[in-house]
C-alpha cells in the first residue's frame, strides 16, 4: 500500500536557488514563490517516495498476460512506434520516463485524479527525466525534472515553483481505453510489462478497492463543488486558451459516437465509446486547410470514423484508408480526469467547466 497520509518530510534538493522549509517540507525558491497557494500543497510519500521508472520493458500484445479486458491502458504513438502503458503499473509509478521512436517523452499519470498525459523529456534545450515530487496539490501530481528542479503540476502543465515557473510543457497526444479495445486496435503494439525493478504487487489496485468509484472517498481536501456531475465522473476536458470544455464519459453510448464542436474559433471532433472506455478528440482540419466532417464507422476497431471525403481514421487521427492515407490530425489540448478535479482547478478561474455534451 502507497504511503498517502499527509506527513512532514525534509527535501533534499540538487539545485542552490531551492531550499526546503523544515516544517512543511515544501521546497523554497530564494523569493519564496509558488503559482500555487503554498496552504493547499500538501506532503504525500515525499520526494521519490512513489519511484518513476526510467528504463520500463516491453513486451508483445500476445505476451500480455496479466491485463483484463476491461483494464484500462494509456497509449501513445510518436512516429512509427505505438506503445501502451497499463494503469496497474501507471498507479504504482505515475512517472514513466522513456523513449518513443528515439524521442524523449514522459508519461504521467495521477490515480487520484485520474488524469493521463504525456509530456516532452527535453526542458530549456535540456534531455532530462521527470521524478514524483512527493508534493500534491488539490489531489494531483506535482512532478519535478531533474535537470532544473523545477516543480510540474499535471493537470496544468506547467511549472508552478522554479526558474522555469510559468513556462508549459510541450505535449503529446495521450489516449486512454480498455485493453479490449487497445488489443483489437494495435496488436503489434508494445506495451509495458511489470518487470520494473521494484517489487510492488501490480495485481491489486493501492488506493483501497473503491476509491475509483467511490464519490466521498477523496484523500486530500477539495476547494469547490459542483454537483452537476459525481465527483469520480471521467470526464475528457478539451481547453483553448480561457474556454474549457468537458465531455462526460458517460454521456457516450457503447457504440462509437461522434460530435462536432468549435471551442474558440477551432474545429474539433470528438469520438467515445462507453463500450471501449474511451473519448478522444482531434482537429478537423488537414494539412491542406481542408475542415472535415466525420460520421461514426461501423466497421471493427482501428476503425473509429470516416469522413465525408470517403477516408477512415483511427484513434491517433491517422487516415488508414481513402485518398488521405498515411496524413494525420493534429492533437488539441485534451485529457481525463475525474470531474472533482476538474471543477476544484478551473471552477472559479477564467476557465469554468462547461457540460457541453449533451
Amino acid at each position: 500500500m502507497l504511503l498517502l497520509s499527509v506527513i512532514s518530510i525534509l527535501f533534499t534538493t540538487s539545485c542552490d536557488s531551492v531550499s526546503s522549509d523544515s516544517e512543511t517540507g515544501i521546497p523554497q525558491s530564494q523569493d519564496g514563490t509558488w503559482l500555487i497557494p503554498e496552504n493547499q500543497i500538501f506532503v504525500g510519500a515525499g520526494k521519490d517516495g512513489i519511484p518513476s521508472v526510467d528504463g520500463p520493458s516491453f513486451s508483445t500484445v500476445g505476451e500480455i498476460s496479466f491485463m483484463q479486458d476491461d483494464e484500462l491502458i494509456l497509449g501513445i504513438k510518436v512516429k512509427d512506434e505505438i506503445k501502451g502503458y497499463p494503469h496497474s503499473v501507471l498507479n504504482y509509478h505515475e512517472i514513466i520516463n522513456d523513449r518513443i521512436a528515439d524521442i524523449p517523452v514522459a508519461i504521467t499519470f495521477c490515480p487520484l485524479t485520474g488524469s493521463g498525459t504525456a509530456w516532452s523529456r527535453v526542458i530549456n534545450g535540456e534531455e532530462t527525466t521527470f521524478g514524483v515530487s512527493g508534493l500534491i496539490h488539490k489531489n494531483n501530481l506535482i512532478a519535478y525534472d531533474r535537470a532544473t528542479n523545477n516543480f510540474w503540476s499535471q493537470m496544468k502543465e506547467m511549472s508552478v515553483h522554479g526558474s522555469l515557473q510559468r513556462e508549459k510543457t510541450a505535449t503529446y497526444q495521450l489516449v486512454e481505453m480498455n485493453w479490449k479495445a487497445w488489443r483489437e486496435s494495435f496488436p503489434e503494439s508494445q506495451v509495458m510489462n511489470r518487470n520494473t525493478g521494484f517489487a510492488r504487487n501490480y495485481h491489486i489496485y493501492p488506493y483501497g478497492r473503491n476509491y475509483n468509484r467511490d464519490n466521498n472517498n477523496i484523500i486530500f481536501p477539495i476547494h469547490r463543488e459542483d454537483d452537476r456531475l459525481e465527483r469520480k465522473a471521467l470526464a475528457h476536458g478539451v481547453y483553448y486558451d480561457i474556454d474549457l470544455h468537458i465531455f462526460p464519459f458517460d454521456s457516450f453510448q457503447d457504440k462509437i459516437q461522434v460530435i462536432h464542436r468549435t471551442i474558440n474559433g477551432n474545429d474539433i471532433v470528438v469520438a467515445g465509446s462507453l463500450e471501449y472506455e474511451m473519448v478522444i478528440s482531434l482537429s478537423r482540419e488537414t494539412e491542406d486547410g481542408t475542415v472535415l466532417t466525420f460520421t461514426e464507422s461501423e466497421k471493427e476497431l482501428p476503425v473509429l470514423m470516416a469522413d465525408n471525403e470517403g477516408n477512415e481514421w483511427n484513434v491517433f487521427g491517422e487516415c488508414i484508408s481513402g485518398s488521405r492515407i498515411g496524413e494525420r490530425l493534429s492533437h488539441i489540448p485534451a485529457y481525463n480526469a475525474y470531474w472533482f478535479a476538474w471543477v476544484d482547478f478551473y471552477g472559479d478561474g477564467p476557465r469554468s467547466p462547461i457540460i457541453v455534451f449533451p
